[in-house]
């Protein structure tokens, strides 16, 4: 199910820049999925997210870490390539920044009020009125429930512990 998933991720990222012209101009990782093995970590291993700083504007003021779920993002990948493939890779910048990392990057507050009111984020959020002048578009809201918000962090947690 993960390699099916993992299929279709990289083929609507490549419409996607075949779609979009390119990468605007943006550096970008030269090193393919296809070409670089993978390997998930085991559940002990997991990478875990970042604890402190911004915790962003909405909704979302606290996070409750749990051990990792994998029913959860196996949900969440499904989100995710519904939702946000088309804007956001791991490998390269889409339209919208990198995911790599984004879990070391930021609090699981601020990217799940990200995904939940990317308006108010971008008015009142001082990392992401930043991060957002950097690309061309703005995130647009997903119409996400709390819980879909909670599954694309958990594959998120899963994705970014993906060794090299």
């Amino acid at each position: 199910m993960k390699a099916i998933m993992n299929i279709v991720l990289t083929c609507l990222v490549f419409i996607v820049l075949i779609a979009c012209g390119g990468n605007g101009g943006r550096k970008t990782d030269s090193t393919s999925p296809a070409a670089t093995p993978t390997k998930i970590k085991s559940t002990d291993e997991m990478l875990d997210y970042k604890t402190e700083g911004s915790k962003g504007v909405g909704a979302i003021t606290s996070f409750t870490h749990k051990p990792f779920d994998a029913q959860l993002a196996n949900k969440g990948v499904e989100l995710f390539v519904s939702k946000c493939a088309m804007c956001h890779g791991f490998d390269r910048t889409l339209v919208g920044p990198s995911l790599d990392g984004v879990v070391k990057r930021r609090t699981p507050e601020w990217i799940m009020n990200m995904m939940l009111d990317p308006a108010t984020m971008l008015d009142k959020d001082p990392d992401a009125k930043a991060l957002s002048k950097e690309f061309a578009s703005p995130m647009i809201s997903l119409g996400l429930q709390q819980e879909e918000a909670r599954a694309i962090l958990e594959y998120l947690r899963e994705r970014n512990s993906v060794t090299k």
